[in-house]
């Protein structure tokens, strides 16, 4: 009965995390460039098998005290980013920019240091830098990028040229050998290890576009639900087998 309770706590954990991903996947739904999330789960015998042979932990978060030989229930191995690029919306403003390669990211000034975006939602400051929706700066070649006004024009190389001027920098564009290595900060940031950006290869940029989240919203809600009913039966059995504790502790246990 004890095991049967582990049982039922981590499936609640589990579909607790997968609620949390999908409500933010559905806030998102809307947000330029915005990369959906995913939760990979595994039964924890199979996990006990990677602990046993790494000898570490193999979850995310709290190591478990389990009760028995054979461990029941389910655990969160990890979150896992979709990057599969979005539709490309026209807009027709000289500061919306969408990059029409995968695996190609903007690179954002913050104060937090170096973040990497495909957000595209940009506008120009009261000192006339190219900043992102967050007020920080959009990062060209030789630094901040600065076009004084909306009189400017992006090349799909990413050249930025002004009316007189010619060219005046060009956009930092990176990508990674590995978007594993990538982790979401907020803001639709990410971060990634020191040296694992590299100049992107080829890259295309869409002035007037915005990319659009990969966010399916039906298939999202239809696995909300889905996770919620999930939810629902793991407390439904928490409670029977708290009843059935209780039965024995109390009235099994009482007999003569």
């Amino acid at each position: 009965m004890i095991r049967g309770i582990y049982t039922a706590a981590s499936g609640l954990g589990v579909q607790q995390a997968r609620l949390d991903v999908l409500a933010n996947n559905l806030a998102n739904a809307s947000t330029s460039g915005f990369k959906a999330d995913g939760v990979i789960q595994k039964p924890f015998p199979e996990l006990l098998l990677v602990e046993q042979q790494d000898r570490g932990p193999a979850t995310i978060g709290p190591r478990w005290r389990y009760v028995g030989v054979t461990n029941q229930g389910v655990a969160v191995t990890r979150v896992v980013t979709n990057f599969s690029p979005g539709s490309l919306k026209p807009t027709g403003k000289n500061t919306h920019l969408a990059l029409a390669t995968a695996n190609t990211f903007l690179v954002i000034q913050t104060p937090q240091g170096e973040r990497y975006t495909r957000d595209g939602d940009l506008a120009i400051d009261g000192e006339g830098y190219l900043v992102d929706s967050r007020g920080n700066r959009v990062l060209g070649e030789t630094g901040p990028v600065q076009v004084e006004n909306d009189d400017f024009r992006i090349t799909a190389g990413g050249e930025i040229i002004r009316p007189g001027q010619g060219t005046i920098d060009r956009l930092r564009i990176v990508q990674f050998a590995d978007l594993n290595l990538l982790a979401k900060t907020g803001d639709n940031y990410y971060t990634a290890p020191a040296g694992s950006a590299q100049p992107a290869v080829n890259p295309e940029v869409r002035q007037g576009y915005l990319e659009g989240a990969n966010v399916d919203p039906a298939a999202s809600m239809v696995q909300l639900v889905s996770a919620i009913r999930s939810y629902e039966a793991n407390q439904r059995i928490l409670q029977a087998q708290d009843q059935l504790l209780d039965l024995a502790v109390n009235r099994v246990g009482a007999l003569r």
